[in-house]
């Protein structure tokens, strides 16, 4: 069993490289607490494009997790085509990251990092072993299963089916390539809870989801798998989606289309989280895409409102630089770092 601590020890000369480039950035940013940070978002669907880098430079992202599989429609390979051909007309506005050491690299340049996830595995098919291709690709951070079963796991719509043997095939395959997996939300409890038990040592993240304690959506995440991901190490990224936030079985018959919750109901939900898991498991996940998001919180221009909402809510900017990307940033070298060990004590 590998000794988290002594991996996180060995965070130090990470952690004084962002904390070197908070200094330089202290200032730029509208919330003091914004600006003393790297911001990741740990998954955003929106296709980059220079109206879109506009709008993360506004809200101060640094790094985005870009859900790829459906990005051009066709699947394959295709999606990270469409990407490299995006990033060729972004060339010094945006790049690929493959891994913390590039995130560290494209702020220091001036660029918005680009990390590459799927939210499910079916675009695998009936090979896992490609996984390794899609790896060279970029690929690091991979979902089971997307709303619904597959060959490999549950959806969150069927939530008591476990991982299959498949599926654990693919968990392996994953942690050989020292990827992120990303369970909860729309991966069914009971495979996400599986893959946590396989982890070994290593952190498991749920980039995007609310919380069904506090609104009881099939797509939201149980207190017991964030509880269990957070004693991975792993971080749970809050998304803000509005839906997802306010609409329930409850409430859904009442109108067809839900109220725009307040940025209140979205703090609501990191309050509850940094309560039940504590504050170095919390990061954030907007899933923006253009979708029906909170007041306030309508697309990425809006994270310097997000940083103001954390202060008046009396956050220490310590642990609203966690939140807004330190958390993120440490999993990400934490999956590569604990790989790199684990494979040395086998050899």
């Amino acid at each position: 069993m590998v000794d988290r601590r002594t991996i996180v020890t060995g965070l130090g000369a990470l952690a004084t490289s962002v904390a070197s480039m908070a200094a330089e950035t202290r200032g730029n940013r509208t919330a003091a607490g914004h600006g003393a940070t790297l911001v990741i978002d740990g998954l955003d669907c929106s296709v980059p494009s220079e109206n879109y880098v506009s709008k993360l430079r506004a809200g101060g992202v640094d790094c985005m997790h870009l859900s790829v599989e459906d990005m051009d429609g066709r699947g394959g390979v295709h999606p990270f085509v469409f990407v490299y051909e995006r990033l060729d007309r972004l060339r010094g506005s945006m790049r690929l990251a493959r891994t913390v050491r590039d995130i560290i690299a494209c702020k220091r340049e001036g660029q918005i990092a680009l990390v590459l996830g799927w939210q499910g595995a079916d675009p695998i098919g009936t090979e896992p072993g490609t996984l390794r291709a899609y790896f060279e690709l970029g690929l690091r951070i991979l979902g089971i299963a997307y709303n619904t079963t597959n060959r490999y796991g549950s959806g969150c719509l069927e939530p008591s089916r476990g991982l299959t043997s498949d599926g654990e095939s693919l968990v392996d395959q994953a942690h050989a390539l020292n990827m992120l997996l990303d369970v909860g939300g729309h991966t069914g409890e009971q495979t996400s809870l599986d893959v946590i038990a396989r982890a070994g040592g290593r952190p498991v993240i749920c980039s995007h989801t609310a919380l069904t304690a506090l609104n009881a959506n099939k797509r939201n995440t149980s207190d017991r798998v964030c509880t269990a991901i957070a004693s991975t190490g792993g971080v749970i990224g809050v998304l803000c989606l509005n839906d997802y936030l306010v609409r329930n079985a409850a409430n859904a018959k009442a109108a067809e289309t839900t109220p725009q919750a307040p940025l209140g109901v979205y703090l609501d939900h990191l309050d509850y989280l940094r309560r039940l898991v504590g504050v170095d498991h919390v990061g954030i996940g907007s899933d923006f895409d253009g979708a029906f998001m909170p007041s306030g919180m309508e697309d990425a221009s809006k994270f310097p409102i997000l940083t103001e909402g954390l202060l008046r809510r009396g956050y220490a900017e310590a642990d609203i630089r966690k939140i807004l990307g330190e958390n993120t940033l440490r999993v990400m070298d934490q999956a590569q770092q604990v790989g790199l060990i684990l494979s040395s004590d086998k050899s």
